[in-house]
């Protein structure tokens, strides 16, 4: 489709929109309640998280049993992803397009073994670390610490089964290390500038750099501790997400740049879980707790006008919002 010649308003509805990670609790039960929300802001693809580190590993079975058999019996309104192709269905057909992830290779219990048993379950990328160093290498809350033996061997195995490999949550050395050890390019998901604003989760010009000298993309995230300091009242949401987009489009060019929201609803679950698990969120990092302030998903839509208005083309905007990550899904996924 030639989105050249599309208005502000026919660009979002006919674009690709792919949000690289949303942040949906784990756990069995399932609550949907935010991928129908995802689904309903126009969303045509998002991966949601299965399993990650401050959770025992062997928990993402039953959530992706879970989510398999609730996307099947939810086949009107969503497809399970294998492929791009997949995508492009969900596109035509007005239904969102649903992958899996994993936050951590602790999910591997210390085997590559599990990388294809993974994959053939639907799960299509594996960020590194959850914030704490495991044995895949450094995380952004432990030592700044590169890729391990186990960790190049994941990434030897993911390139083969044809997995994205997410350099989210890492060490500036260890996504660096990530960049140069893969044979494809790699993503980082959901991480913001830390020159714009200097919190561990965010991501430092060189390792922006890096994943883009891959060939990959860096999907800017919605959650305000990312975004700003707390009392940043001069600036709106969606003009702390442009901002943000805005200075990694002048770094790397636009064409590595994306969307990951990392969205989700606070279940009390998840909140118990940042109160006993500090170690994962160190308090003076996250001094709100899970409070970590998420954008509204509705708020996505728009960026459309919003990056228009800062002069990017509609072949541009519609990479941003989605064809980037599409691109880099398809040279990994097929």
């Amino acid at each position: 489709m030639d989105v050249s010649r599309l208005n502000i308003d026919d660009l979002f509805q006919n674009s690709i929109i792919w949000d690289a990670h949303c942040g949906i609790d784990p756990q069995v039960p399932l609550d949907v309640s935010s991928l129908e929300r995802i689904r309903k802001a126009g969303f045509t693809y998002v991966s949601t998280n299965v399993g990650y580190d401050v959770l025992p590993w062997q928990q993402a079975f039953p959530v992706i049993g879970a989510y398999r058999r609730w996307l099947g019996e939810n086949s009107d309104k969503y497809i399970p992803v294998s492929n791009v192709g997949d995508v492009l269905s969900a596109k035509r057909d007005g239904k969102l397009a649903v992958s899996m992830d994993i936050e951590g290779v602790s999910a591997l219990n210390g085997t590559t073994d599990l990388v294809e048993v993974y994959h053939r379950l639907g799960v299509r990328q594996i960020s590194f670390v959850y914030n704490k160093d495991n044995e895949g290498g450094g995380g952004c809350h432990g030592h700044n610490t590169g890729l391990t033996p186990f960790g190049r061997d994941v990434i030897r195995e993911m390139n083969r089964v044809g997995m994205l490999v997410d350099g989210s949550h890492c060490s500036a050395k260890m996504s660096i290390d990530m960049a140069e050890a893969s044979s494809k390019p790699i993503v980082i998901t959901h991480a913001n500038s830390r020159v714009l604003h200097d919190h561990p989760r965010n991501i430092w010009d060189e390792q922006a750099i890096a994943c883009a000298s891959t060939g990959g993309v860096i999907g800017v995230t919605g959650i305000r501790i990312y975004l700003a300091k707390a009392g940043d009242n001069k600036s709106s949401d969606l003009d702390l997400l442009v901002r943000h987009i805005d200075y990694l489009c002048q770094l790397v060019g636009p064409q590595h740049v994306g969307i990951g929201t990392d969205f989700a609803e606070i279940t009390d679950a998840l909140a118990s879980r940042f109160e006993k698990a500090k170690d994962y969120w160190p308090p003076e990092h996250y001094p709100s707790g899970s409070d970590l302030g998420f954008i509204d998903i509705e708020e996505f839509p728009k960026l459309t006008a919003a990056l228009s208005a800062r002069g990017y083309s509609n072949e541009v905007v519609s990479g941003i919002l989605g064809a980037n990550f599409m691109r880099v899904a398809a040279m990994n996924w097929e």
